[in-house]
């Protein structure tokens, strides 16, 4: 059990102050860490995915007890438990499950609990896959392709226009203490000041009553809010709340989406385990919530109407200020121009805007003007006003918010007043604040609530995303549960389909036949087997003998994973040592046999169960003297009742002759070529049977499909062989 983020290798001072101060606490962070959130770790400054993933595995390794190299101990079968795992990650929607699986190795037969519970887990995701039809697996690998871990979500700057206010020495510390002043202007006030002289100053302002008599000057002022001593920060600044919400829109939004789907899916023990981190009521309440807001973390437009106008007059005001401007002056000049005054239109016009420039007092030039020029003008006025309100929508109440923005001098142009107009701006802004305050906290109050059923319901659908990438892969590869058996040593299939090979076959490629093998006694029986655990396998070139022992190791490492294994049918012991040596290209050097003779050596002395693969590591000397040495080894690994092994050899009648223990030769035959010139071939081992290899069909099969002097040098071969045809 860990209990400190110091007790996991690779988290030194630095990296804990990092991993406290993203999480907000060292409880937080552990659970961050125990959970695989490698995404979100490695998103912390300085720390970064590959250190992220290090430590979650150093983690991991510290709770289970078991390293991910305890079981596989060569490199090449860490290869091909690397192509495994990148097949099931070509599943998985999120980074989260695709990082998460790389926490699943083979585990030793100590952890044989915990292998059957992985495997019982995944095999009820194949059984939900295969039910659930093509079309539904699509909705919900959509929805998972959203996902990401949760962020912050943090306000990255101060809410405009809004003040703190107090007169409690005490209160102000609490603010300070919770960092209150980060987001939002806090100010203690003196004694005697006044709270109503702020609310000109500021569009919003908040203040925090504690204890101190009551302060009547602000009763009716609109934006001034009495919050009471014990506020919650939903009080001063609900922003936070809706910003968590906002922030992670996309991700809460298909998390909801897929809780209700997952709700629906067949009752199978381990989609119970997801449906009880799932509170459909409250997800479905997130949701409708959530479609108040907007992913900027604004009320969404037609909730409130009063809100919608108040932002819709602020959006347009400019455009209404000039719009208006223009068309009153555009009107006058229309007007005047079609006058019957005594006076010409043109000449009223000109002197209109020569009183503006030689300054002539308005009432003054009424005087000179006849009442119909004067009348035409203030009527433009009325209507312009008329027109201004109806654009910015203002209630009846409101029009008097107008007043001194038209002025009454006769002059042209008319200029609107500006003071007036950023008046007016102020006033439709502090009444869309002080109503965006009110809405924001009614959603964030409603919200704040679901915060953790949010979470715990996110982390679910992540971890279904791993379950339903483990279920498709099966699904895909025909993956089926092994029988795990302790009593004898072994591992044998039928049906088995190398995942590599299918892998090509579902890009189109050539099509897998299914084959069947046993080494062992792992209480599945074939004719001419006898629990043999030292075997040898001959045959054909590019006849499936890699393919076969590869086939063995993905069926031992998947199974030691807790996957279900490509095999219709297999049984297995488990292994504490998984081994496999890949051909060697060409004759190695003396530094490496010399390398390669005390690996073997380490398998044989070791008395851990084992399992080893060799593919044709005859290549690692001269043939005479690599006969000798594998049947050296054949003969110790047959004393050792803990070691299964499989050699893949050409040299297999030279090594039998020098073996003094039984081994089981199997072979894998060529009958021939087809019509196409490839070579027929039964792919499925025939026991008990030692199969030559067949450079003559390969020769033949050149010789057909070559043509000049290529080909007379391949028939000269092949005579040589009395095979020519």
């Amino acid at each position: 059990m860990v209990t400190s983020l110091g007790e996991i290798k690779g988290i030194g001072k630095k990296v804990e102050e990092k991993l406290v101060e993203y999480f907000g606490s060292e409880e937080e962070a552990l659970e961050a860490v125990l959970n695989a959130r490698i995404s979100e770790i490695g998103a912390i400054p300085g720390i970064g995915l590959g250190k992220a993933f290090q430590i979650v595995k150093n983690a991991y390794e510290y709770v289970e007890g078991v390293t991910s190299s305890q079981v596989l101990k060569t490199e090449d079968i860490e290869k091909i438990y690397n192509h495994l795992i990148e097949i099931a990650q070509s599943y998985a929607r999120t980074a989260y499950a695709r990082n998460k699986m790389m926490l699943y190795w083979p585990l030793p037969p100590s952890k044989i609990e915990k292998i059957k519970a992985n495997l019982a887990r995944f095999m009820d995701a194949k059984e939900i896959v295969q039910t659930i039809g093509k079309e539904k697996i699509d909705e919900i690998s959509n929805l998972l392709s959203v996902l990401t871990p949760l962020k912050k979500g943090v306000v990255k700057k101060k809410v405009e226009g809004r003040v703190i206010l107090t007169k409690s020495n005490e209160a102000y510390e609490e603010i300070r203490t919770q960092k209150v002043d980060r987001y939002c202007n806090t100010l203690l006030l003196e004694p005697g000041e006044k709270i109503a002289e702020y609310a000109q100053g500021y569009d919003l302002v908040l203040y925090i009553a504690h204890g101190e008599d009551y302060d009547s000057s602000f009763d009716y002022v609109e934006n001034i809010f009495t919050i009471p001593s014990q506020w919650t920060m939903n009080d001063l600044i609900p922003e936070l709340t809706i910003e968590f919400y906002s922030t992670n829109y996309k991700v809460i939004n298909a998390t909801c989406d897929l809780a209700k789907i997952i709700n629906t899916l067949p009752s199978v023990k381990a989609l119970d385990e997801f449906k009880s981190q799932l509170d459909i009521k409250i997800l479905e309440e997130v949701k409708t919530l959530l479609g108040l807001i907007t992913e900027e973390g604004s009320v969404v437009e037609g909730y409130n109407a009063e809100l919608d106008r108040y932002r819709a007059a602020l959006k347009k005001f400019d455009t209404a200020v000039l719009d208006t401007q223009t068309w009153l002056n555009d009107e006058i000049r229309r007007r005047l121009s079609e006058s019957e005054a005594k006076l010409g239109g043109e000449q009223i016009i000109r002197i209109l805007e020569a009183a503006r420039t030689d300054s002539i007092e308005a009432g003054s030039l009424r005087s000179y003007l006849p009442s119909e020029v004067t009348d035409t003008i203030l009527d433009c006025i009325r209507e312009a006003e008329d027109r201004f309100c109806k654009i910015l929508k203002l209630s009846a109440k409101e029009i008097t918010w107008i007043e001194g923005i038209f002025p009454e001098e006769i002059l042209l142009p008319i200029e609107l007043n500006r003071s007036k107009t950023i008046e007016l701006e102020n006033t439709l802004r502090r009444q869309y604040r002080v109503k965006e305050y009110i809405i924001l906290k009614e959603i964030a109050d409603k919200l704040s609530k679901y915060v953790d059923a949010v979470r715990k319901a996110v982390q679910a659908v992540l971890e279904f995303d791993l379950f339903f990438a483990v279920g498709l892969f099966a699904k895909d590869y025909d993956l089926n549960a092994p029988l795990i058996q302790t009593e004898n040593i072994g591992i044998g299939f039928e049906g088995g389909q190398n995942v590599f090979l299918k892998e090509m076959e579902l890009k189109g490629k050539e099509k897998v036949i299914p084959i069947n093998y046993v080494v062992g006694d792992p209480g599945l029986k074939f004719d001419n087997t006898n629990g043999e655990r030292i075997v040898m396998l001959s045959g054909a070139n590019s006849g499936g003998k890699t393919m076969t022992i590869q086939l063995i190791a993905q069926i031992a490492i998947l199974a030691q994973m807790g996957f279900p294994v490509p095999s219709k049918k297999a049984s297995l012991s488990l292994f504490e040592e998984l081994f496999y040596f890949g051909k060697s290209q060409g004759m190695v050097s003396a530094g490496a046999l010399e390398q390669n003779l005390r690996r073997f050596v380490a398998i044989i002395t070791n008395p851990a169960s084992k399992l080893a693969l060799f593919d044709e590591v005859e290549a690692m000397t001269e043939s005479g003297a690599a006969a000798k040495i594998i049947a050296g080894i054949l003969d110790i690994m047959g004393e050792s009742r803990g070691t299964c092994a499989v050699f893949v050899s050409h040299l297999s009648e030279e090594i039998i002759k020098l073996t003094k223990n039984k081994v089981r030769v199997d072979g894998i035959s060529a009958r021939g070529l087809d019509e196409n010139m490839n070579l027929i071939v039964d792919r499925t081992p025939r026991f008990n049977y030692l199969a030559k290899s067949t450079p003559e069909l390969i020769l033949q099969r050149l010789y057909s499909l070559s043509q000049g002097e290529e080909k007379e040098v391949f028939r000269s071969i092949l005579e040589k062989l009395g095979e020519a045809k």
